[in-house]
């Protein structure tokens, strides 16, 4: 994929999911507890499969240029949102898809880690949104003791972390589309006011 037809594929879906109420402007809570001026709902992509398809194309792009196919053995998502472009990524490159629990099931096997993992393997995180990183770094203890973790990849990184927090993972974090990307997106094309822009702009900079 060239720069020009990444560019325009990353407009396209940041408008798509503007106009379908997936990225809003505003005020919210998020799960961490903090406020914030925008809040994203990415799980509404597997309800429309072209979008969705360009989703995994730019994932898989960002993979391709930034990563490499040959530097992980497999993909590993969180539940719930992240395994739904975890998988999809894994039957796109023929690679072994596994996730981690968040809870481990109080019945039957009671296992944390679904699906067969190879020993001392290199695992590629893969999610929709990375806030705070924590959930993320939660599933990566969860396999330190079993694999080589090769780096994280993500849709958006709302860009509200310690930038050094997964610094000493090869390959650290890489986003498809990060947020300051996004808001530019939306102001470009008269999603959102100037009000607005800067409004998130100054949260994303206190971090």
């Amino acid at each position: 994929m060239n720069e020009k037809d990444r560019l325009q594929l990353e407009e396209d879906l940041v408008l798509f999911l503007f106009d379908r109420n997936a990225i809003k402007i505003g005020n919210f809570k998020l799960s961490s507890g903090s406020k914030s001026h925008f809040y994203l709902d990415l799980r509404i992509l597997q309800s429309y499969p072209l979008y969705f398809r360009k989703t995994i194309s730019l994932l898989k792009n960002l993979i391709q240029s930034q990563i490499g196919f040959g530097s992980f053995d497999y993909i590993c998502s969180v539940p719930t949102s992240g395994t739904i472009f975890g998988s999809a990524l894994s039957y796109e490159l023929f690679k072994p898809h596994i996730y981690i629990r968040k809870d481990i099931k109080s019945y039957g096997t009671q296992k944390k880690i679904e699906g067969t993992l190879e020993p001392s393997s290199k695992i590629l995180f893969v999610d929709d949104v990375i806030t705070t990183g924590h959930s993320i770094l939660s599933g990566i203890e969860s396999l330190t003791n079993q694999s080589v973790i090769s780096g994280v990849v993500v849709l958006v990184d709302r860009q509200q972390r310690p930038q050094d927090m997964f610094d000493h993972f090869p390959y650290g974090i890489r986003s498809a589309i990060p947020i300051l990307r996004i808001i530019k997106i939306l102001n470009d094309n008269a999603r959102i006011d100037k009000n607005e822009y800067d409004a998130i702009k100054e949260e994303i900079i206190e971090f």
